[in-house]
C-alpha cells in the first residue's frame, strides 16, 4: 500500500513539473548587432515561407531597413514609407526581412493591465513579476500581446537610405516615417526577452514591439508608449 501511495505521489509530481512551464517556441532571424556594427541589413528570411502556416505572431524589419514587418495571427501588415511620405500597407507575405521575430500561438488568455502600469519600464516588470502564474518561463523569450485605447504610443517605420553605412538607434528612429498617437485605439505584438539584448532588443529593454491601429492605416515599431489601466494584456496559453 505505501509502495503505491508513493508511486501516485511521484507521477503527480512529475505531471505538475512538466506541465507547469513552457513557453511557445520564438524564431529569431538576424540580429541588431549586426545592423548596427556590420551594416548587414541582408535577407535573414523570405516571409512566404511562413504563407501556409497557421496562428503566426511575428515582426522584425524588411531587407534594407526599407519598413516593418508586423504578423498578427498570419495576416501581415508590412508598412513602407511611400515616395509621397505616405504609409502604404501590404497584407502580402511576399516580402524579406533583415530582421524578424516569430512564434506560433493558437490560444491567448488575457489579463487587464492594472492602472499602475504606465511605462515600457513598468510592462517590463509586471510581465516578469506574473510569468509564473500564467506557466511562462521569464528566462525564455515569449510572445504577448495588448489591445485597447492608447493614451500616447510613439511609433516609426524605417526607411533607410542607401548607402549609408553608419547605424545607431537614434538614426534609425528618424529616417524614415514617425509621429505620435493620442487617445487611440490599437493592437500591440511585443516580445519579452531577458537574453536577446542587441539581437532583438535595443540593448535597454527587454521588450520590441509593434503596433497597429485599429483601422490598420498605421503598423510600426513603437518607440515609447504610456498605458493607463484601459488595456487588456494577452500572453501564450
Amino acid at each position: 500500500m505505501i509502495t503505491k501511495h508513493l508511486l501516485l505521489c511521484i507521477c503527480i509530481l512529475l505531471m505538475t513539473s512538466c506541465s507547469t512551464i513552457k513557453n511557445p517556441d520564438v524564431s529569431v532571424y538576424g540580429a541588431l548587432f549586426e545592423m548596427m556594427h556590420q551594416g548587414n541589413l541582408a535577407t535573414r528570411i523570405d516571409l512566404n515561407s511562413l504563407e501556409n502556416e497557421k496562428h503566426i505572431y511575428g515582426l522584425g524589419a524588411l531587407t534594407d531597413l526599407k519598413g516593418e514587418i508586423l504578423i498578427i495571427d498570419s495576416k501581415p501588415y508590412i508598412s513602407k514609407e511611400n515616395v509621397d511620405g505616405s504609409i502604404e500597407i501590404s497584407n502580402s507575405f511576399n516580402h524579406e526581412a533583415a530582421l524578424f521575430v516569430e512564434s506560433k500561438v493558437e490560444k491567448w488568455d488575457s489579463t487587464q493591465l492594472p492602472k499602475n502600469i504606465r511605462s515600457v519600464s513598468d510592462l517590463e516588470s509586471f510581465l516578469e513579476s506574473i510569468a509564473e502564474e500564467y506557466s511562462l518561463d521569464i528566462e525564455q523569450p515569449f510572445p504577448f500581446m495588448i489591445e485597447g485605447l492608447i493614451p500616447s504610443v510613439d511609433w516609426h517605420i524605417i526607411n533607410w537610405p542607401e548607402g549609408d553605412t553608419e547605424h545607431s538607434h537614434e538614426k534609425h528612429v528618424n529616417s524614415g516615417l514617425s509621429g505620435t498617437l493620442k487617445d487611440t485605439p490599437i493592437q500591440i505584438l511585443g516580445f519579452y526577452s531577458k537574453h536577446h539584448q542587441a539581437i532583438f532588443t535595443h540593448h535597454t529593454t527587454y521588450l520590441h514591439m509593434h503596433l497597429l491601429t485599429n483601422d490598420s492605416n498605421i503598423a510600426g515599431h513603437i518607440d515609447d508608449i504610456m498605458f493607463n489601466g484601459n488595456q487588456v494584456l494577452y500572453l501564450p496559453k
